[in-house]
């Protein structure tokens, strides 16, 4: 247990210590920190003690390979664990070659987003600019009062209905508060592109990538993963097909129930479904039926990625001064989520994809955006968070599976048994009976909450759906599977 202790140290050494025998010859006096302790071991000169101590200085002195390969005396052990508790042992200092590996890996990433943006942008270069334009105000917008977010107010009034733009700001949202050195390498790529593009950024902060503060806390995989998301929505936006598919609905002009409002949410769920329509990997599924391979792998990928954070989504509702029925119910939930993540690892193992595969995998960038805007809501729309719960629950994402035959999914199926389908658990009264469990407790709601949160709902119902349609458009053209990188994606149209 002591050598594992210490071998959290890459060079561990002593700090700034004397160290001397005392009158007895038996204990050794050590000074270090304006204190002093004093070291003995019953049957160990006290001589040979002090050279141990005085060798500990230097990092690379033999006791310290002998503790860490195991081959130390229990003695030498001891006194290393004495000295560790005592907080006298210290690690070499952070290298300045780790600090600017990662600021030259940062700057890579940069210049390969802006090149990217370059290259596909093509004829609609120019739009692309003016969707950097939009972004980099957007960046600069301060964050909204929790309580009082409308999601259609987002880039309002000229860019007020486009998709894209919505999900950046809620990414943005999401990264202020979760992985905020990832905004200002958002900016640089932004500005970068509009000036690589021949136009000019006023206040751009175009110059060296400020070294980061904090290395090994922050994954840094995702930041090429978030920075894929902004290369594939500055390039969305200018579409036509950015356009929001699902506005919502009429907003409700009086203040009513909770329970009457979820009759409301209920109904507003429905008629969005069929407006909304089938996605294009439910047709596709539908056609290819058992020989739709990387697609369904796909899926499940995908998925996967939604599973192994599903928990988040529920960290910021879990912090809220609720009544002690909703907060249990909260509790429940979460606790119910965190084995998700196992089962959806199975299911993609049994569908072939190799483990290793999974971890090095980012995911496609609307199931990135996923997670992050139900977790923004969860701070800012908790009660359009609960509403778009019924979304998720009612599992929008797996139709096209039911009727493809024992053949495409069978070994899958079998994987994810353990865990109830969606669909099943709403029956029962499980994890997708948590939004009407809540409407139960609210008494009121106002026409304002009702508004904000059917807004919430048709956005999350929307971001599923084009979830649905990226999957189709990156797995379905794959002779082999193949995983989402920054380099490899491409979104379709």
């Amino acid at each position: 247990m002591e050598a594992r202790r210490i071998n959290q140290y890459r060079a561990p050494q002593l700090v700034p210590f004397s160290a001397r025998l005392d009158e007895d010859g038996q204990t050794v006096v050590l000074a270090a920190d304006s204190n002093e302790y004093k070291l003995a071991f019953k049957g160990v000169e006290g001589g040979r003690v002090l050279d141990s101590v005085l060798s500990m200085a230097n990092p690379g002195a033999e006791i310290w390979f002998d503790i860490h390969s195991g081959s130390a005396q229990p003695w030498q052990l001891s006194l290393a664990r004495q000295l560790d508790e005592l907080s006298l042992i210290r690690d070499a200092p952070a290298g300045r070659s780790a600090l600017e590996m990662r600021r030259l890996e940062q700057e890579s990433l940069i210049g390969r987003c802006i090149e990217r943006l370059r290259s596909d942008a093509g004829d609609s270069g120019g739009q692309c600019v003016a969707t950097a334009r939009v972004m980099l105000h957007l960046l600069d917008e301060p964050p909204p009062a929790p309580g009082a977010f409308f999601i259609d107010d987002v880039a309002e009034p000229e860019w007020g209905d486009n998709f894209a733009l919505q999900t950046f700001y809620l990414q943005k949202l999401y990264l202020e508060d979760n992985l905020p050195q990832l905004i200002p390498l958002w900016r640089r790529v932004l500005t970068g592109f509009i000036e690589a593009s021949g136009g000019a950024v006023l206040g751009s902060g175009t110059g060296r990538v400020a070294r980061p503060d904090v290395l090994g806390f922050y994954c840094p995989v995702q930041e090429e993963s978030y920075l894929l998301c902004l290369v594939d929505l500055v390039l969305q936006a200018p579409c036509a097909g950015a356009r929001r598919r699902l506005r919502g609905w009429t907003s409700p002009a009086a203040a009513d129930s909770g329970v009457n409002f979820m009759r409301r949410a209920r109904q507003c769920l429905q008629s969005g479904i069929e407006a909304l329509g089938e996605s294009r990997f439910a047709r596709q599924v539908d056609a290819e039926g058992a020989e739709a391979g990387s697609l369904v792998q796909g899926l499940f990928i995908e998925q996967y990625h939604v599973s192994r954070r599903f928990a988040e989504i529920i960290a910021p509702l879990m912090t809220r001064r609720m009544r002690l029925p909703m907060k249990q119910h909260v509790h429940r939930y979460f606790q119910e989520e965190l084995a998700r993540e196992v089962y959806g690892r199975s299911v993609c193992e049994a569908l072939g994809v190799p483990s290793a595969w999974l971890d090095q995998a980012l995911p496609l960038p609307l199931f990135q955006a996923y997670v992050d805007a139900f977790t923004v809501l969860g701070r800012y729309d908790p009660i359009g968070y609960l509403t778009a719960l019924m979304a998720f629950e009612c599992g929008l994402g797996m139709k096209g599976l039911e009727e493809m035959g024992p053949d495409g999914v069978e070994e899958a199926r079998a994987a994810y048994r353990p865990l109830p389908r969606r669909d099943d658990a709403c029956l029962e009264g499980g994890c997708a009976a948590l939004p009407q469990l809540f409407f139960r407790e609210i008494s009121l709601l106002g026409a304002a909450a009702q508004r904000r949160a059917l807004g919430s709902l048709a956005y999350m119902m929307e971001l599923e759906h084009r979830a649905m349609d990226q999957v189709a458009d990156f797995y379905h053209v794959q002779e082999t599977l193949d995983m989402c990188s920054l380099d490899g994606f491409y979104g379709g149209g």
